[in-house]
């Protein structure tokens, strides 16, 4: 088992301990740009005209990456992302990181769910 795995695996055996005490990842639609600094727990959608073009969030294995999610139907790879009337996000598919931490995991219903 490589050093990613291992530690995917200890992430989803954590969320899967504690999953109901953390919050939940909540929504905030952004005209044209983000923030200079991104909120733990916060998807940031960004919208021009209209549109949805983009998602950002935090990287939720701890390692402060910002993680920028495409949301146009045109363009590949592509998220679809729903908030609730609460403002909780669910995005999908899953998000898979190559580099870095190599996090996998789930958006759902504002929950973390890591894939295993």
């Amino acid at each position: 088992m490589t050093m990613g795995k291992l530690q995917t695996a200890i992430k989803w055996a954590w969320t899967r301990i504690t999953g109901w005490f953390t919050p939940r990842y909540r929504a905030l639609i952004v005209e044209s740009d983000l923030p200079d600094t991104l909120e733990k727990h916060r998807v940031y959608i960004v919208e021009e005209s209209g549109f949805q073009e983009r998602a950002a969030l935090l990287c939720p294995c701890g390692c402060d990456q910002v993680l920028y999610l495409n949301l146009l139907a045109d363009e590949r790879p592509r998220w679809r992302v729903r908030v609730d009337s609460n403002d909780v996000a669910t995005l999908a598919p899953s998000v898979c990181r190559k580099t870095g931490c190599e996090s996998h995991f789930w958006l759902r219903q504002g929950k973390i769910h890591w894939c295993p």
